[in-house]
């Protein structure tokens, strides 16, 4: 399976609502699921959710020009054994918005106790409008 990670349409729409200050929850809750479906732009949530979402910590570093790259790093601790699929990041601990949806390469198998630290990179490359 070939991993692929997106900013979703959802995401799209809290950087905008962000930009005109219109939108106050800033995407730094990290879930991951057991599902393996591609992402699609259209996706709103994980499409097997696994444990309850952990926060994590966000920071702005530079790839290209100063802070244009948000990172968030959190870690999920496994509560039972699982296989693990997929990541997101959301705008809050329970319902909220998706914000980023990625799936892994190959799965990842856990037992009770073993956790997961997934750190998600958004970069903003283009301003040309």
């Amino acid at each position: 399976m070939a991993a692929s990670t997106a900013v979703v349409n959802t995401g799209r729409a809290i950087i905008t609502s962000r930009l005109i200050g219109t939108a106050t929850a800033v995407p730094l809750y990290v879930a991951w699921g057991t599902g393996t479906t591609g992402v699609a732009l259209t996706d709103t949530t994980l499409t097997e959710p696994g444990e309850a979402r952990t926060l994590g910590v966000g920071t702005q570093t530079t790839t290209t020009t100063t802070s244009d790259t948000l990172n968030v790093t959190g870690t999920v601790v496994a509560t039972g054994t699982r296989t693990i699929g997929e990541a997101g990041l959301f705008t809050a601990l329970s319902s909220g918005t998706l914000f980023v949806r990625g799936v892994l390469a190959s799965t990842i198998g856990l037992t009770s106790g073993d956790s997961i630290a997934f750190t998600f990179n958004v970069s903003i490359t283009s301003a040309v409008v």
